[in-house]
C-alpha cells in the first residue's frame, strides 16, 4: 500500500509540487486569455471610434461641398459624432473638430475630427484611466479627376468600348486612355502605332489602361523622359466615374428660347430646338438644351454684353443637354450630331461649379454625340461628359479639346488633339476622406 501511495503521490519531499505547477500554468493561461480579451476590447473600441471619426469628418465635408461655411461643417461633424455615441465631455470622451494643422490639408476645405476615450479593460479594470485610445480622420471637398484624357466608362460593354480607325491620328498630352469594360474585346485600335503620340508629365506617368483585353495596334511604351508613357496594359482595375453625381443646373430664373442679340449672339438660357441653338454664337454662362440637341455650327462671341444677365461675352460656357421635360422626369432627348462644313469653337467656364466642364449630357439621355465629315473641326477647352451615351467620330474630322468622357468612345479616323490638365478639364469638387 505504501508503495502504491508513493507511486501516485511521490515522496514526502515532493508533496504539493504538482499543484503549484498546475496553479502557475493556469495562472499563465488566464493571463494570456485576459490579455487577448483586453486586446480585443481595445481593437473593438478603436474600430468603433475610427468609424465614428470617419463618418463625422465626412459629414463635415459634405456641408463644405454643398457650399456651407466652415462653422456649419464643424457643427455637422460634431452632431454626427454624437449620433454615433461620442459626445465631448461624456463618459471620458473628448471630441475635437477643427481645421487640420498639417499641409496639404490645413485649409478651410477640410475638416479634422479627433476622438479620444478612456477604455476600461477586463484584466486590469482599476487601471482603465491610463488605457487611452485616440483616433483621427480628415475629410474635405477636394478636386478629383481620374487623370485620363479619354475615358470609356462602360463597365459591361460586350463589344469595343473604345476603338479607333486605321487612319486616325491621336495626340494626347497630359493623360492616357481608360477603358473600363472587362470584356475580352474591350478595346480595339486599328490605328498604326506611328499615328499615336502620348506624352505625360514625370509626376503623373500615364498609360492606356484596359480592364478587359485590348486588341490591335497600340503605341509602344516610352516610360522614360520625355514621354513617361507606360504603354497599353490589360486587366487593370476598373475606375470610378469622376463626375458621377455631378449637380445638374437649375432652371430658376432662366429664359426660354431667347432671341439672339448683337448679330446672332445667344445669351444664357434654355433652348428647346436644334435650330434655336445652332449656327449661332454664345456669349457666356449656362445653356440648357431641352430635347432639341444641336446640329449646326457654333462659335463664341468675345465682345458685347448679355442684356439679361449683364455678363460680358467671353465665349466661356457650360452646355447641358437634357430631356424635354427637364427638370421634371420624362420627355425626349436628342443628341448632338454635326458634320460637313460646320465648325464649332467653344470655351469652358473657368470659375464656379462648372469650371472646366464644357458639355454635360443628362445621364437619362442615351443619344450619341457624333461629329463627322472631312471638313469639320471642333476646337474646345474643357471636358465633354456623356455618362450614358456614345461619343463617335465619322469621316475625318479634327477634334481638339481638354478631355472626352463617355460611355463608349469611337474616334474613327479622326484627328484627335487633347491637352489634358487641371486648367483645360473639369476638376469636380467632391467630398471624400483624405486621411
Amino acid at each position: 500500500m505504501t508503495g502504491l501511495r508513493r507511486f501516485f503521490a511521490g515522496t514526502d519531499s515532493e508533496h504539493g509540487q504538482a499543484i503549484v505547477l498546475i496553479a502557475l500554468t493556469l495562472l499563465g493561461m488566464l493571463m494570456m486569455v485576459g490579455i487577448a480579451i483586453d486586446a480585443g476590447q481595445l481593437y473593438s473600441a478603436r474600430r468603433s471610434m475610427q468609424e465614428a471619426a470617419d463618418a463625422a469628418a465626412y459629414a463635415g465635408s459634405v456641408v463644405l461641398y454643398r457650399g456651407g461655411t466652415q462653422t456649419d461643417a464643424f457643427a455637422a461633424a460634431t452632431t454626427d459624432a454624437t449620433a454615433n455615441g461620442y459626445t465631448d465631455g461624456v463618459n471620458g470622451t473628448t471630441v475635437t473638430v477643427r481645421q487640420p494643422t498639417a499641409a496639404p490639408f490645413n485649409t478651410s476645405a477640410y475638416v479634422q475630427v479627433i476622438i479620444s476615450q478612456q477604455v476600461r479593460t477586463s484584466l486590469v479594470p482599476a487601471q482603465a484611466g491610463i488605457t487611452q485610445v485616440t483616433v483621427r480622420a480628415i475629410s474635405g471637398a477636394e478636386p478629383l479627376n481620374n487623370e485620363y484624357a479619354i475615358m470609356a466608362l462602360d463597365r459591361n460593354a460586350t463589344g469595343n468600348a473604345f476603338q479607333s480607325g486605321p487612319t486616325a491620328n491621336i495626340r494626347l498630352n497630359g493623360g492616357g486612355v481608360l477603358v473600363n469594360s472587362t470584356s475580352s474585346s474591350a478595346a480595339n485600335s486599328a490605328t498604326g502605332s506611328g499615328n499615336w503620340d502620348i506624352t505625360c508629365p514625370a509626376t503623373k506617368p500615364c498609360a492606356i489602361d484596359v480592364a478587359g483585353t485590348g486588341a490591335g495596334s497600340w503605341p509602344a511604351a516610352s516610360p522614360a523622359s520625355p514621354d513617361y508613357f507606360e504603354g497599353e496594359r490589360n486587366g487593370q482595375p476598373q475606375q470610378s466615374d469622376p463626375f458621377a453625381g455631378y449637380p445638374k443646373p437649375s432652371t430658376t430664373g432662366m429664359l426660354t428660347d431667347r432671341a439672339p442679340f448683337n448679330s446672332n449672339v445667344l445669351g444664357q438660357g434654355i433652348y428647346t430646338s436644334a435650330t434655336s441653338f445652332s449656327n449661332k454664337k454664345v456669349c457666356h454662362g449656362i445653356y440648357i438644351l431641352k430635347g432639341g440637341g444641336m446640329g449646326g455650327s457654333l462659335d463664341v462671341a468675345t465682345s458685347g454684353t448679355d442684356p439679361v444677365t449683364g455678363a460680358a461675352c467671353d465665349g466661356k460656357v457650360f452646355i447641358f443637354n437634357t430631356l424635354s421635360n427637364y427638370p421634371s422626369s420624362g420627355g425626349t432627348c436628342t443628341g448632338v450630331t454635326v458634320s460637313g462644313n460646320k465648325d464649332i469653337t467653344l470655351y469652358a467656364m473657368t470659375t464656379g461649379t462648372y469650371a472646366g466642364l464644357l458639355f454635360y449630357q443628362d445621364p437619362a439621355c442615351t443619344a450619341a454625340m457624333s461629329f463627322g465629315g472631312t471638313s469639320f473641326s471642333l476646337t474646345a477647352t474643357g471636358t465633354i461628359y456623356l455618362p450614358n451615351a456614345a461619343f463617335t467620330a465619322n469621316g475625318q474630322p479634327t477634334i481638339a479639346g481638354g478631355q472626352i468622357v463617355a460611355k463608349t468612345v469611337n474616334v474613327g479616323n479622326a484627328t484627335i488633339n487633347i491637352t489634358f490638365n487641371a486648367g483645360t478639364s473639369a476638376q469636380p469638387v467632391l467630398p471624400r476622406l483624405a486621411q
